[in-house]
């Protein structure tokens, strides 16, 4: 007999703020923990900004220029991302 094991990966999202989500691992509903970080884009945006027109730079203030990470609170597993900007 063969044993299949099925890995689900964080999915894509574009919200940004916590919402409920279903998590594979815990077989139960939860509203999201979420973690800004920067991203690829985030860093390209800063240089190109620094280098040639840096009133650019002000978009890096907000959190949409950011990744969004969104995470189960109780067994911290990543469950969906958002990819900032570009």
């Amino acid at each position: 007999m063969t044993t299949t094991v099925v890995v689900l990966g964080p999915t894509l999202t574009e919200c940004t703020e916590p919402h409920q989500v279903f998590c594979q691992k815990c077989q139960c509903n939860q509203v999201t923990r979420t973690e800004t970080q920067l991203g690829a884009c985030w860093w390209v945006v800063f240089i190109i900004g620094c280098l040639l027109f840096w009133p650019i730079c002000y978009w890096l203030c907000c959190d949409s220029s950011k990744d969004t990470m969104h995470y189960c609170p109780s067994c911290g597993t990543l469950l969906e991302i958002r990819k900032g900007g570009c």
